[in-house]
């Protein structure tokens, strides 16, 4: 990655502060009193030391030395330089904190105005490594390049004034400092512009082959030269990353060693040349300590600016995520449906030009309907649902909520209306609470129980001792599949939408728990439009009325 490039990609986030910038603001200013109190301490104590040497020599001289003043100055630089690091440790961490978690708010969000098949471009591992690693990537950005840069130069800028005062013959010295805190980033990028990257897409291609072998599991356990040959692309995959690893630290060192090369002849050449300046012994001490001292602020920025060229890739992959235009376009505020019914003229829709799926479909359901519609594996049931709820755009035809083109109503409109179960149930890591709370943050403790007891999914009935508290595994792998559908169903149940669409709820239920399940929830959903889809034969008589997809 060229320079110029990774410079485009960074700037977006160099303004994207997202309300962390007074944190920051404050770090910063912290950063340059840390500074000034470690080069103060330093300089101070060694001009100090010198000057009580001296003082020594004669009783006369050590009589009249004044100890108190330089003591309490040792003294004071102490405090200051504790005490602001400290407060600037917790101040730049929580701005940086607040700002990375903004980011990924800001690009949760984007994801979420996406469609299921834009997403699905990526893989599971890729999204994820994108929300997490790239953008904890940036943390390299704010707290350990650009506010120590800004502390470091003001700093260099009163050692520069300083030397001006005491000996403007030698002010090049702390200039050729500042000019080393500029170059440091080239310098950096030069060394890791095609480490970094790489270093950045290793990681991701690790994640992702250790994500496979999660999710697969099941699978890959039942074929063992399937396993070996994961575990092989995984070994191979951490030992190339491991290796990235190595050669970016070397990489690191040798910078670091460099700073401090030239730092420490920096100060040999002060120690040279300070004595033909006419300066007191003491203040000889403390220019030259004051100039070594200097390699406090520039060491730490030597890995930052080696790790660059990767914060500016893991920007570039946020960036090409993020700048997705969404494939539906909602308008910023639309009319209201009259009512809960759904009328369907003229549809058309192929997801490619080999696969068609719908010509020329229409469907008529009434508001407060109860309709199954059935049909053989592929005839579009679930593209239906797709449509429905405009994770896809028809191409040809029109769907109508209570008399309003569905492309005619806001997203928040529509998602009020409409509430969904997936063929797909899912379930977070949490609490049985925390997850049907998904769907209604203030629901409240009976309103939870009332909808778990219509799909027979009680805590109590199942001998779930702690209740609404039972912990729900990643994915819902703690539940069978039937109590994830229903866990799905009673979320959506709480959505108390006008419109329900249920995608195959009865998969993983015997006939018996289905038709139980069936009877409950019509009995609840009343005057509500309802599509129950469904491939098994022998529920027709529990619904207003049934329609066959395949023979519309």
């Amino acid at each position: 990655m060229r320079l110029g490039e990774g410079l485009s990609a960074l700037r977006p986030f160099l303004a994207r502060l997202s309300g962390a910038g007074g944190w920051l603001a404050v770090g910063l200013l912290l950063g340059v009193l840390t500074l000034i109190g470690s080069l103060g301490l330093l300089s101070l104590s060694g001009g100090f030391l010198s000057a009580a040497a001296l003082a020594g020599l004669t009783p006369a001289t050590a009589l009249a030395f004044n100890f108190f003043t330089p003591g309490a100055g040792v003294r004071a630089f102490a405090i200051v330089r504790t005490a602001s690091r400290w407060g600037e440790r917790v101040v730049s961490h929580e701005g940086t904190f607040r700002l990375l978690a903004a980011l990924r708010v800001w690009l949760y969000r984007r994801l979420a105005a996406l469609s299921p098949r834009q997403i699905s471009r990526f893989h599971a591992a890729e999204t994820l490594n994108r929300l997490l690693r790239d953008i904890d990537a940036l943390d390299n950005l704010y707290p350990r390049l650009i506010m120590p840069t800004a502390a470091a130069a003001v700093v260099f800028l009163v050692v520069a004034a300083l030397f001006a005062w005491a000996a403007p013959a030698l002010l090049w010295l702390p200039l050729l400092l500042l000019a080393t805190l500029l170059a440091l980033p080239l310098l950096g990028w030069r060394l890791g512009g095609v480490l970094q990257p790489r270093l950045i897409r290793g990681r991701a291609t690790l994640r992702t082959h250790l994500l496979d072998c999660s999710e697969g599991l099941e699978d890959l356990s039942l074929h063992a030269p399937a396993w070996a040959a994961q575990r092989q692309r995984v070994d191979h995959a951490a030992a190339q990353w491991l290796n990235l690893q190595a050669a970016s630290a070397r990489r690191a060192a040798a910078l670091r060693a460099l700073v401090s090369i030239l730092v420490g002849l920096l100060a040999w050449t002060a120690l040279a040349l300070l004595p033909d300046q006419n300066l007191p012994g003491p203040w000889i001490a403390a220019l030259v300590l004051l100039l070594l001292g200097c390699n406090e602020a520039l060491l730490p920025l030597a890995g930052a600016a080696l790790d660059l060229p990767g914060t500016a890739a893991a920007a570039q992959r946020i960036d090409a995520l993020a700048s997705q235009a969404p494939a539906q376009n909602f308008v910023a505020q639309g009319p209201q449906p009259l009512d809960a019914g759904i009328e369907i003229r003229g549809l058309g829709f192929a997801w490619d030009e080999h696969t068609p799926v719908f010509a020329d479909l229409n469907l008529s359901i009434p508001a407060g309907q109860h309709l199954c519609l059935q049909g053989s594996s592929g005839c579009g049931k679930s593209t239906l649902i797709h449509l429905l709820t405009r994770f896809e755009t028809p191409a040809a035809g029109s769907i109508r909520i209570g008399g309003i083109d569905i492309e005619n109503l806001d997203e928040s409109t529509l998602r009020r209306q409409i509430a969904c179960a997936g063929q797909h149930a899912w379930a977070k890591t949490g609490t049985l609470a925390d997850n049907l709370r998904l769907a209604d943050p203030a629901a409240s403790v009976e309103r939870m129980r009332e909808v778990l007891e219509l799909v027979d999914l009680d805590p109590e009935q199942l001998g779930w001792q702690d209740g609404l508290a039972t912990w729900i595994e990643e994915g819902g792998t703690s539940l069978s599949g039937g109590q994830r559908r229903r866990l799905a169903i009673a979320r959506m149940l709480l959505r108390e939408a006008p419109i329900l669409l249920f995608d195959e709820p009865g998969e993983g239920l015997d006939p018996q728990s289905e038709a139980g399940l069936i009877r409950r929830l019509r009995q609840h959903l009343q005057g509500r439009t309802v599509l129950w889809i469904s491939h098994r034969d022998g529920i027709e008589t529990a619904f207003d009325r049934v329609v066959r997809l395949d023979a519309i």
